[in-house]
C-alpha cells in the first residue's frame, strides 16, 4: 500500500490520527506522547483545578485530597494527598498522564513515578506568568489548545486591567499571614508577592529568605506593616485578636487589619485572579 494512502484510510475507517506531542515541563524535562492523555492523574488540588479549565474533567482518572473545585472534581477517586500517596491505587487507575507539583509532592514522589515508567508533567510555578504558561501546556497535554488559549488570554487580560486599576497608585507596606503558630508569610520568591506588586503593594518581608519562613512578632513589630491581610485557611478573627495587642502597629492603629480567600489566592490557577481582587481592594482601603 502506498504511505500517502495510509492516512486517508484512517480516516475513512474512523481511527483517529494524533500528531506526536512534545512538552517541556517546569524542571526542563521532555515529555513525549503519542496522542493527547486520555487517563490523567493530578496530584495538587491547583493542577486538578487546571485540568478543568482547559475542559479536561472528563480525561479525570483520580486526584488528591482537597481538590474540590470545581464541584465535578469532589467526586473522583482519592489516592492520597500532595506527599504521600498510595502508588498501588494510582497504578490501577492506569493513567497516561500524571501531573505533579514538585513544591508540594516533592522530588522522591517525582522520582518514584517515573522509575514506574510513568509519563510526569512537573509543575513548578512561582510567578503570575507561570499560570498561563501551565494553562497552555496542560492544554497540549490533553488535546485542549483551543480552549487553553481562551483560558490564558481571558487569565492575561484580567490581571492586566488590576495592574492598571492598582498598581499606579501610592505603594503600601504589606504584612500577608499564612498561620498565626507559629507565624508564618509568603517570602519575596512567591506568588502573592507578585499580587502584591499588581496590587501597588509591597510585602514587608520580600527580602526574607525562603519561600515560607516564619517570623518572630518581633520582626513583624519593626516592619511596622501599613496594612495586614490574613490568608490563613483557620482562625482569620484569632489572628486579627493577636495583632491588636500591639496598638502601636500602623495597620492596628488605622484599623487596616483584613482577610482574603486562601484557597482563591493561593492556588496557582485563573481564579487566582478574584483573589487578587480581594487582595488589591484590602491594600487600596490604607490609602
Amino acid at each position: 500500500m502506498p504511505r500517502t494512502l495510509l492516512p486517508l484510510l484512517l480516516v475513512l475507517y474512523g481511527a483517529a490520527v494524533f500528531a506526536e506531542i512534545r512538552v517541556q515541563d517546569d524542571i526542563g524535562e521532555q515529555l513525549v506522547l503519542e496522542q493527547p492523555a486520555r487517563r490523567v492523574i493530578t496530584l495538587a488540588p491547583h493542577l486538578t483545578e487546571l485540568v478543568y479549565a482547559v475542559g479536561g474533567g472528563d480525561q479525570m482518572a483520580a486526584t488528591v485530597a482537597w481538590s474540590d473545585f470545581p464541584e465535578a472534581a469532589k467526586a473522583l477517586p482519592v489516592i492520597g494527598s500532595n506527599n504521600k500517596i498510595n502508588y498501588e491505587a494510582l497504578l490501577q487507575y492506569r493513567p497516561d498522564l500524571v501531573l505533579v507539583w514538585l513544591s508540594g509532592n516533592g522530588e522522591s514522589m517525582i522520582s518514584r513515578l517515573k522509575s514506574l515508567g510513568l509519563n510526569v508533567y512537573v509543575n513548578k510555578p512561582r510567578h503570575l506568568d507561570d499560570i498561563p504558561r501551565s494553562v497552555m501546556n496542560i492544554g497540549r497535554l490533553l488535546g485542549r489548545e483551543e480552549a487553553a488559549v481562551e483560558v490564558a488570554d481571558r487569565f492575561g487580560q484580567a490581571m492586566d486591567a488590576l495592574g492598571s486599576e492598582y498598581g499606579q497608585s501610592r505603594t503600601v507596606e504589606v504584612y500577608y499571614q499564612i498561620w498565626q503558630s507559629p507565624l508564618m508569610t509568603f517570602g519575596g520568591s512567591h506568588l502573592v508577592s507578585d499580587v502584591m506588586a499588581l496590587c501597588g503593594g509591597r510585602n514587608a518581608f520580600a527580602d526574607t529568605a525562603g519561600l515560607v519562613p516564619r517570623l518572630g512578632v518581633e520582626s513583624v513589630l519593626a516592619a511596622d506593616p501599613e496594612v495586614i491581610v490574613v490568608g490563613q485557611y483557620t482562625e482569620a478573627e484569632t489572628a486579627f485578636d493577636y495583632w491588636r495587642q500591639w496598638p502601636q502597629l500602623q495597620a492596628v492603629a488605622s484599623g487596616h487589619l483584613y482577610g482574603v480567600d486562601p484557597y482563591l489566592l493561593h492556588r496557582h490557577t485563573p481564579r487566582i485572579v478574584i483573589g487578587a481582587r480581594q487582595l488589591c481592594q484590602a491594600i487600596d482601603r490604607a490609602r
